[in-house]
This record gives structure tokens, C-alpha cells and sequence, in this order.
């Protein structure tokens, strides 16, 4: 039996409508980094996660180092991470 690795082809063609008129959306407005799109993300997230605010971010290193900062994590302090992980999630806290 074949077990795909990931299955975006699949996850893709289940709300490809949705994901379609969003990206026309952001392709047709110019809006690429920080328009209404993502203050809506934003605003949809911190609503989901049931906190006050939400940042969307444009990768998970960005996302780690951000918590690392809003933590007050820095140099010389320690931070455990999970060995089998991918290396970007080191690099983060080594930034």
C-alpha cells in the first residue's frame, strides 16, 4: 500500500473554491504582505483561539522566534527543543 507523504493534491482539491477566490482576491487587490487579508486572518484566528490578538507571520522560524522574544528568551538561556525535528526550529532559537 502506498501512503502519500503529504497529501496537498487531496487537502487542496477539498476546498479549492474557498482557497481560489482568496488567492484571486489578494492577486487582484496587489496586497501581498500586511492588506485587509491578512487583518482578517488575524482577526479570525484570535476569534478561533479565543484571545484578544493574533499575528500571522510568514514562516514557523519566524513564529518560534517571536514567542522566544515575547518570552523574554535570549542569549544564554536555555531552551529544549524535540530532537527529531526539522532544522529550522534550532536555527529560531539560535537567531
Amino acid at each position: 500500500m502506498k501512503v502519500e507523504f503529504y497529501g496537498h493534491v487531496r487537502q487542496y482539491k477539498n476546498i479549492q473554491k474557498e482557497i481560489d477566490a482568496n488567492l484571486q482576491e489578494v492577486l487582484l487587490s496587489g496586497n501581498y504582505v500586511q492588506g485587509p487579508m491578512l487583518k482578517r486572518f488575524e482577526g479570525e484566528l484570535a476569534k478561533y483561539s479565543g484571545t484578544k490578538f493574533a499575528i500571522g507571520v510568514g514562516n514557523g522560524t519566524d513564529a518560534i522566534w517571536l514567542v522566544l522574544m515575547a518570552l523574554g528568551i535570549g542569549p544564554g538561556d536555555e531552551v529544549i527543543t524535540h530532537p527529531n525535528t526539522f532544522f529550522a526550529t534550532a536555527e529560531a532559537i539560535l537567531y
